[in-house]
Protein backbone atom coordinates (compact mmCIF):
# COMPACT_ATOMS: atom_id res chain seq x y z
CA UNK A 1 0.00 0.00 0.00
CA UNK A 2 1.12 3.64 -1.01
CA UNK A 3 -0.15 6.95 -1.21
CA UNK A 4 1.37 10.15 -2.72
CA UNK A 5 2.40 13.48 -0.60
CA UNK A 6 3.54 16.19 -2.51
CA UNK A 7 3.41 18.32 0.62
CA UNK A 8 7.10 20.57 1.13
CA UNK A 9 6.86 18.73 4.53
CA UNK A 10 6.70 15.60 2.63
CA UNK A 11 10.01 16.11 0.25
CA UNK A 12 12.66 17.21 2.88
CA UNK A 13 15.21 15.05 2.12
CA UNK A 14 14.15 13.31 -1.48
CA UNK A 15 13.84 14.36 -4.80
CA UNK A 16 12.36 17.75 -5.16
CA UNK A 17 11.65 17.16 -8.53
CA UNK A 18 7.98 15.05 -8.69
CA UNK A 19 5.21 14.07 -5.86
CA UNK A 20 7.19 12.03 -2.73
CA UNK A 21 6.05 8.59 -2.51
CA UNK A 22 5.12 7.20 0.83
CA UNK A 23 5.44 3.40 1.25
CA UNK A 24 3.91 1.25 4.04
CA UNK A 25 6.03 -1.97 5.92
CA UNK A 26 9.38 -2.10 6.66
CA UNK A 27 10.43 -3.49 2.94
CA UNK A 28 7.86 -1.60 1.12
CA UNK A 29 9.97 2.11 3.03
CA UNK A 30 13.34 0.60 2.12
CA UNK A 31 12.32 -0.01 -1.85
CA UNK A 32 10.24 3.58 -1.77
CA UNK A 33 13.00 5.27 0.17
CA UNK A 34 15.68 3.90 -3.04
CA UNK A 35 13.95 5.13 -5.50
CA UNK A 36 13.07 8.14 -4.67
CA UNK A 37 16.18 9.52 -2.57
CA UNK A 38 18.81 11.69 -4.31
CA UNK A 39 22.43 10.56 -2.94
CA UNK A 40 23.92 13.04 -4.59
CA UNK A 41 22.52 15.95 -6.86
CA UNK A 42 23.17 13.54 -9.86
CA UNK A 43 22.33 10.30 -8.65
CA UNK A 44 19.50 8.29 -6.60
CA UNK A 45 20.33 5.64 -4.32
CA UNK A 46 18.31 2.82 -6.10
CA UNK A 47 20.77 3.75 -8.76
CA UNK A 48 24.30 2.46 -6.84
CA UNK A 49 25.77 -0.38 -5.14
CA UNK A 50 26.05 -0.24 -1.44
CA UNK A 51 28.28 0.17 0.40
CA UNK A 52 29.84 1.71 -2.77
CA UNK A 53 34.03 1.38 -3.27
CA UNK A 54 36.04 4.01 -2.53
CA UNK A 55 36.57 5.45 -5.84
CA UNK A 56 32.56 5.89 -5.48
CA UNK A 57 32.91 7.49 -2.26
CA UNK A 58 34.95 9.59 -3.43
CA UNK A 59 32.83 10.67 -6.47
CA UNK A 60 29.83 10.79 -3.71
CA UNK A 61 31.51 13.49 -1.53
CA UNK A 62 32.70 15.41 -4.12
CA UNK A 63 29.17 15.74 -6.13
CA UNK A 64 27.38 16.13 -2.87
CA UNK A 65 30.15 19.08 -1.84
CA UNK A 66 30.21 20.47 -5.03
CA UNK A 67 26.11 20.41 -6.78
CA UNK A 68 24.37 21.19 -3.33
CA UNK A 69 26.71 23.26 -1.85
CA UNK A 70 29.69 25.46 -3.79
CA UNK A 71 28.07 25.30 -6.74
CA UNK A 72 24.88 26.76 -5.03
CA UNK A 73 27.10 29.36 -3.36
CA UNK A 74 28.99 30.54 -6.43
CA UNK A 75 25.26 30.68 -8.36
CA UNK A 76 24.39 32.94 -5.66
CA UNK A 77 27.38 35.00 -5.40
CA UNK A 78 28.59 35.49 -9.44
CA UNK A 79 25.46 33.92 -11.18
CA UNK A 80 25.82 31.25 -14.01
CA UNK A 81 24.37 28.08 -15.09
CA UNK A 82 22.49 25.65 -12.87
CA UNK A 83 23.28 21.92 -13.10
CA UNK A 84 21.32 19.91 -15.27
CA UNK A 85 19.67 23.42 -16.68
CA UNK A 86 20.12 25.29 -20.33
CA UNK A 87 19.53 28.78 -18.79
CA UNK A 88 21.34 31.05 -16.58
CA UNK A 89 21.29 33.18 -13.57
CA UNK A 90 21.98 36.56 -12.14
CA UNK A 91 24.01 36.52 -9.16
CA UNK A 92 21.60 37.74 -6.14
CA UNK A 93 21.80 41.22 -4.59
CA UNK A 94 22.71 41.28 -0.99
CA UNK A 95 23.51 37.24 -0.77
CA UNK A 96 26.75 37.96 0.50
CA UNK A 97 26.05 36.26 4.00
CA UNK A 98 24.13 33.52 3.17
CA UNK A 99 26.97 32.47 0.97
CA UNK A 100 29.40 32.72 4.36
CA UNK A 101 26.30 30.30 5.81
CA UNK A 102 26.54 27.87 2.98
CA UNK A 103 30.54 27.53 2.71
CA UNK A 104 31.87 27.81 6.47
CA UNK A 105 31.15 24.51 7.10
CA UNK A 106 33.58 22.98 4.49
CA UNK A 107 36.85 24.00 6.85
CA UNK A 108 35.32 21.68 9.51
CA UNK A 109 34.42 19.00 6.75
CA UNK A 110 37.86 19.40 4.95
CA UNK A 111 39.79 18.85 8.84
CA UNK A 112 37.23 15.81 9.42
CA UNK A 113 38.00 14.02 6.25
CA UNK A 114 42.00 14.65 6.49
CA UNK A 115 41.97 14.01 10.40
CA UNK A 116 45.88 15.71 10.41
CA UNK A 117 46.10 14.84 13.52
CA UNK A 118 44.67 11.73 15.65
CA UNK A 119 44.19 13.82 18.90
CA UNK A 120 42.30 16.14 16.97
CA UNK A 121 38.19 15.91 18.44
CA UNK A 122 36.79 19.44 18.90
CA UNK A 123 34.70 21.03 15.89
CA UNK A 124 36.79 24.24 16.43
CA UNK A 125 40.60 22.44 15.79
CA UNK A 126 38.80 20.79 12.78
CA UNK A 127 37.41 24.17 11.48
CA UNK A 128 41.22 25.55 12.12
CA UNK A 129 42.90 22.24 10.30
CA UNK A 130 40.60 22.72 7.57
CA UNK A 131 41.20 26.75 6.69
CA UNK A 132 45.19 25.65 7.32
CA UNK A 133 44.79 23.06 4.07
CA UNK A 134 42.74 24.91 2.11
CA UNK A 135 44.71 28.31 2.29
CA UNK A 136 48.14 27.71 2.88
CA UNK A 137 48.95 30.94 2.30
CA UNK A 138 47.84 32.82 5.30
CA UNK A 139 50.59 30.96 7.52
CA UNK A 140 52.82 32.79 4.97
CA UNK A 141 51.66 35.78 4.67
CA UNK A 142 50.36 36.59 8.50
CA UNK A 143 53.08 34.22 10.35
CA UNK A 144 52.44 34.14 13.84
CA UNK A 145 49.39 36.35 13.27
CA UNK A 146 47.59 33.57 11.73
CA UNK A 147 46.42 31.58 14.66
CA UNK A 148 44.46 35.16 15.98
CA UNK A 149 43.40 34.73 12.38
CA UNK A 150 42.13 31.41 12.67
CA UNK A 151 40.08 32.00 15.77
CA UNK A 152 38.67 35.52 14.83
CA UNK A 153 37.58 33.45 11.61
CA UNK A 154 36.03 30.97 13.60
CA UNK A 155 34.49 32.64 16.72
CA UNK A 156 33.41 35.69 14.93
CA UNK A 157 32.15 34.13 11.23
CA UNK A 158 31.56 30.81 11.96
CA UNK A 159 29.89 30.80 15.01
CA UNK A 160 28.52 33.79 14.40
CA UNK A 161 26.56 33.15 11.72
CA UNK A 162 25.61 29.32 13.14
CA UNK A 163 24.59 30.36 16.45
CA UNK A 164 23.11 33.76 15.98
CA UNK A 165 22.48 34.40 12.11
CA UNK A 166 25.21 36.90 12.04
CA UNK A 167 29.18 37.60 11.85
CA UNK A 168 30.30 39.13 15.06
CA UNK A 169 31.54 43.03 15.31
CA UNK A 170 34.56 43.40 12.87
CA UNK A 171 33.78 40.38 10.85
CA UNK A 172 32.35 41.48 7.38
CA UNK A 173 32.36 41.06 3.10
CA UNK A 174 35.13 43.12 1.81
CA UNK A 175 36.92 42.64 -1.22
CA UNK A 176 40.00 39.35 -1.62
CA UNK A 177 43.92 39.53 -0.32
CA UNK A 178 45.43 39.09 -3.56
CA UNK A 179 44.49 34.82 -4.18
CA UNK A 180 42.85 34.41 -0.86
CA UNK A 181 39.33 35.53 -0.40
CA UNK A 182 40.29 36.56 3.94
CA UNK A 183 41.39 39.74 4.75
CA UNK A 184 42.95 40.17 8.00
CA UNK A 185 44.02 42.80 10.08
CA UNK A 186 45.95 41.98 13.05
CA UNK A 187 46.12 45.57 14.20
CA UNK A 188 42.64 46.08 14.83
CA UNK A 189 41.86 41.94 14.59
CA UNK A 190 39.03 43.51 12.09
CA UNK A 191 38.64 40.60 9.10
CA UNK A 192 36.88 40.53 5.64
CA UNK A 193 35.61 38.32 3.72
CA UNK A 194 34.99 38.21 -0.05
CA UNK A 195 31.85 36.32 -0.87
CA UNK A 196 32.50 36.20 -5.05
CA UNK A 197 35.69 34.58 -4.89
CA UNK A 198 35.36 32.07 -2.06
CA UNK A 199 32.84 29.66 -3.50
CA UNK A 200 35.41 29.31 -6.15
CA UNK A 201 38.36 29.03 -4.31
CA UNK A 202 36.79 26.28 -2.23
CA UNK A 203 35.62 24.47 -6.15
CA UNK A 204 39.12 24.37 -6.50
CA UNK A 205 40.19 22.98 -3.60
CA UNK A 206 37.42 20.33 -3.66
CA UNK A 207 39.47 19.16 -7.72
CA UNK A 208 42.43 19.34 -5.98
CA UNK A 209 41.18 17.19 -2.77
CA UNK A 210 39.38 14.86 -5.05
CA UNK A 211 42.80 14.31 -6.90
CA UNK A 212 44.44 13.43 -4.01
CA UNK A 213 41.81 10.38 -2.58
CA UNK A 214 42.35 9.37 -6.16
CA UNK A 215 46.27 8.86 -6.21
CA UNK A 216 46.54 5.39 -4.20
CA UNK A 217 49.89 6.73 -3.40
CA UNK A 218 48.02 8.63 -0.66
CA UNK A 219 47.66 6.28 1.65
CA UNK A 220 47.12 8.02 4.95
CA UNK A 221 44.75 10.57 3.40
CA UNK A 222 42.52 8.08 1.54
CA UNK A 223 42.53 5.54 4.98
CA UNK A 224 41.76 8.99 7.33
CA UNK A 225 38.55 9.86 4.12
CA UNK A 226 37.25 6.43 3.68
CA UNK A 227 36.90 5.98 7.78
CA UNK A 228 34.89 9.13 8.18
CA UNK A 229 33.08 8.51 4.83
CA UNK A 230 31.75 5.08 6.38
CA UNK A 231 30.92 6.68 9.77
CA UNK A 232 28.96 9.66 8.26
CA UNK A 233 27.33 7.00 5.95
CA UNK A 234 26.03 4.69 8.00
CA UNK A 235 28.79 1.76 6.70
CA UNK A 236 30.10 -0.41 9.62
Amino acid sequence: MRESCASPGCAVGFSQRRPVTIYRGVEGLRRGIDTIMWITWKQRLSELSWPPPFEEKVEIFYQRTLGWQLHIADLLANGGQPFEESFSVQPLRHSGFAVLQICLSYFETIGQYEQKKPTTKTSTEYFREGVRSVFPQLRARHGKDVERLLTRLYKGARCGLYHNSMTMPGIGLGPPSGDVPITYDARTNELAINPESLPRALKNHLEQFRARLLNPGNFDLRQNFERRFNEHNGIV
